[in-house]
Formats: C-alpha cells, sequence, structure tokens
C-alpha cells in the first residue's frame, strides 16, 4: 500500500489479489462486464450501509471509453476507462453519481472520503493448468482533518469490499470455463 498527502486528503492505494482455475480470456471477460447479482450481500455491508453492487458493463471499449457499475441503491459509478490492454489490465476512474453514499454519511463522489481510482491486473499462472491471478487496486482518500479517525475503518471496508469482488469474479469465471470446457467437449 501506498501513501501520499496532496491538497488536504490523505491519498493510498490498497491492493488484493486472488488465483483462480480459469484462463486468462474468461478473467478479462467477467471483469469488465461482471454480473454479482446473485451473491449474497455481506451482512455486515448492510450494517455499515455499504451499497450492493448488481452488476457493471463496458458501455464503450478502449481508453477513454466507460463502463458503468449498478448498485442496489439505485446510483451508479461511471467509469471512465484510463488503461485499457486486453486481457491483462484495465484501470479507471470511479467517478461516483452525486449522492453515492457509503457508511450512510459519506458522498463518495465529493465527501471526506473518495475512491478516486481502481485498477486490475491479471497475470497467467506458469505450470499445467490455466489460471490466472488477479490484482485489484483500489486508490481512496480521505480528508487529512478525518483521516486519523478513519484510516483503519475505510481500510478495513475496502478490504472487505476488495475480497468480495474478488470471490465473485472467481466464482463466475470458474462457472464460465466449466461451461465453455463442457460445450467445447459436446461439439
Amino acid at each position: 500500500m501506498s501513501e501520499k498527502k496532496s491538497t488536504g486528503r490523505v491519498v493510498a492505494t490498497m491492493y488484493g489479489s486472488t488465483t483462480v482455475a480459469a484462463p486468462v480470456e474468461t478473467v478479462w471477460d467477467q471483469i469488465i462486464n461482471v454480473d454479482i447479482h446473485s451473491f449474497t450481500h455481506p451482512r455486515y455491508f448492510s450494517w455499515l450501509g455499504i451499497p450492493n453492487p448488481l452488476r457493471a458493463e463496458v458501455i464503450n471499449s478502449g481508453v477513454g471509453g466507460q463502463r458503468i457499475a449498478y448498485f442496489d441503491t439505485g446510483k451508479r459509478f461511471i467509469q471512465r476507462i484510463t488503461v485499457w490492454r486486453p486481457p491483462l489490465e484495465y484501470a479507471f476512474s470511479f467517478n461516483p453519481e452525486k449522492g453515492f453514499k457509503v457508511a450512510y454519511l459519506f458522498d463518495l463522489s465529493d465527501g471526506i472520503v473518495q475512491i478516486p481510482t481502481g485498477s486490475y491486473l491479471l497475470t497467467e499462472t506458469s505450470g499445467g493448468t490455466a489460471g490466472t491471478t488477479i490484482r485489484l487496486g483500489t486508490e481512496y482518500s480521505i480528508d487529512q482533518r478525518f483521516e486519523l479517525v478513519l484510516r483503519v475503518p475505510v481500510k478495513l471496508a475496502l478490504r472487505g469490499f476488495q475480497r468480495f469482488l474478488l470471490t465473485a469474479i472467481s466464482k463466475n469465471s470458474l462457472d464460465a470455463a466449466r461451461t465453455s470446457s463442457t460445450t467445447t467437449r459436446g461439439a
């Protein structure tokens, strides 16, 4: 995790990763157009006022393109694509809609806590089976006046959210790889 102070805010990036036994192309597809509405929203997220993500879809691919992430509150992240290297790297700015709140108080669009950028880096694993390591990066910033009080809760919430996303993407990737394998064998 890196940390810096700028313009009255403390900015840091948190990383999470997992490895899934699926080809990199399959994992890429599950990241850029993810459907996670069927996954159980962790109860503690509800208690913390963290909206339930439903799905995200790429509207325009490539640098400068757009991906929209939808949540159960009716709010969205309008993500602007800043890095697009299929099937290995994808990065974006978050751009939450005004009024996108977490913890019932914090408006992520212009509040005390913000999430400016995110990224995915995919690496094919070596060995006999197809596998992919997913590295998820989340940049966050906290108003420096509140940073000492909010640093730990923000990090814990982000770590939990990253784990939730990585688990959902991994499961979707495994399901897609199995379906592809079954379809290929049946042909």
